[in-house]
């Protein structure tokens, strides 16, 4: 097989996690933004081949987006954050971190979308979680060495179709 130097890839990326008004673009971030899959298996045994694997069944599949989002925008803490929430007086506000003990973050679940800066405008490049929740904790480093990093995870859930994750244009559909 001939080498296809074009396919190589490589570069920033921004996340766009919801739809419409409700949307966080994340475009500045330190580290590179992150996609994984965890697929989970089964080694199936027998009694009479001992330790001899003789079927390996799928038991799950999980993706996630890792984001180190550099900018410190406390307004998107509660956009990302379940159990956080904005209190403002008119001219000023603050965030309220509540414990969220027993809130089930499925609830919140959003679209996400990675775009590859070098091909923004071209879907078949984009990597899509159709359903993703956000797991966010945050890490201020408070010294002269680092920058603020709000660490972002979005984790997939399956949809109504049990997709978990789309690699190219989400838009494209079945022909018959």
């Amino acid at each position: 097989m001939a080498q296809d130097f074009s396919k190589i890839e490589l570069g920033p990326a921004i996340v766009e996690y919801g739809t419409g008004v409700d949307m966080v673009k994340f475009e500045t971030t330190i580290g590179g933004v992150t996609f994984a899959t965890e697929t989970t298996y089964r080694d199936q045994l027998t009694d009479q081949t001992g330790e001899t694997i003789v079927g390996k069944r799928i038991t799950g599949r999980n993706c996630s987006i890792t984001i180190p989002f550099a900018e410190y925008e406390l307004s998107v803490i509660p956009k990302i954050m379940t159990g956080a929430s904005v209190v403002t007086d008119g001219t000023d506000s603050k965030i309220e971190l509540k414990t969220g003990v027993g809130l089930n973050l499925i609830d919140s679940a959003k679209q996400a979308v990675i775009k590859p800066l070098a091909k923004l405008n071209d879907p078949n490049y984009w990597v899509t979680l159709p359903k993703a929740y956000s797991e966010t904790d945050l890490s201020y480093a408070y010294d002269n060495e680092n920058e603020r990093i709000t660490n972002v995870t979005l984790r997939s859930t399956p949809d109504e179709d049990g997709v978990v994750a789309i690699l190219g244009d989400s838009t494209i559909t079945a022909t018959p």
